[in-house]
């Protein structure tokens, strides 16, 4: 079974316009959290649907879903964390606590701002966690990299070819994925930043697929305005 996490718990802070979490942000009068929740629900190709929302926007969220999700009933609200990683453990557990697991079963983790995801790129994901056990959505580094301990002066600049932008989705075999939550200890549970460098705890190959420049994710001002012409002529 394909089993999906949509995380849309956080508060950006990044994006000075905006008096509500971005996810939130009406664009063509369909919030942004929305188009990555069609994307998914579209695909009809996971059989669990979990939407991470903070507990003071849950109401909200619940009302967003019926109105603009077909099916939306599919879809398990869990409050989500302080930290990206806390609102994945909690998702985790819930799983523990609800379903009986296989050997065979994938996560993908899914940021819900990012909603130019292509169909293509996750279901590559999910074939690539079918073979490898984890996998990394990733697009090369296209400007020269500047390393600074002080951020004044440059300490060294990386070779680009070997450099790459992070994206999401991730996807990995879920068993293992879960040994591998509950296994993390609170202090490197504050070090993880993403998702997929979990793996690296315990040395664990993380497999990469192309993905997109398109597929980034709305963390700025200059996001959300590259985002409006994009979503200005596409269909919901």
């Amino acid at each position: 079974m394909n089993y999906v996490i949509i995380l849309a718990a956080g508060f950006g802070t990044r994006i000075k316009n905006l008096t509500i979490p971005k996810q939130y942000y009406e664009i063509n009068g369909i919030p942004i959290i929305m188009y990555t929740v069609k994307k998914f629900m579209d695909l009809n190709c996971f059989d669990y649907v979990y939407l991470t929302v903070d507990a003071n926007y849950k109401d909200l969220m619940t009302e967003l879903l019926e109105k603009h999700i077909e099916n939306y009933e599919q879809i398990k609200l869990v409050e989500g964390g302080k930290e990206r990683i806390d609102s994945i453990c909690n998702v985790i557990e819930f799983i523990e606590n609800n379903n009986d697991v296989s050997d065979e079963d994938i996560i993908v983790v899914q940021d819900g701002v990012r909603p130019f995801v292509s169909n293509e790129i996750i279901l590559n994901s999910i074939e690539c966690a079918k073979k490898h056990g984890t996998c990394a959505t990733s697009s090369p580094v296209n400007d020269t990299i500047f390393q600074s301990e002080d951020g004044d002066t440059v300490d060294n600049i990386p070779v680009r070819s070997t450099l790459f932008c992070g994206q999401s989705p991730d996807a990995f075999n879920l068993k293992n994925f879960i040994d591998m939550i509950n296994g993390l200890s609170d202090e490197q549970k504050r070090s993880i930043t993403g998702t997929s460098d979990i793996c690296l705890f315990y040395n664990v190959p993380i497999k990469m697929i192309k993905g997109s420049n398109l597929n980034f994710k709305i963390t700025t001002d200059a996001d959300l305005k590259i985002a409006e012409l994009l979503l200005k002529d596409m269909e919901f």
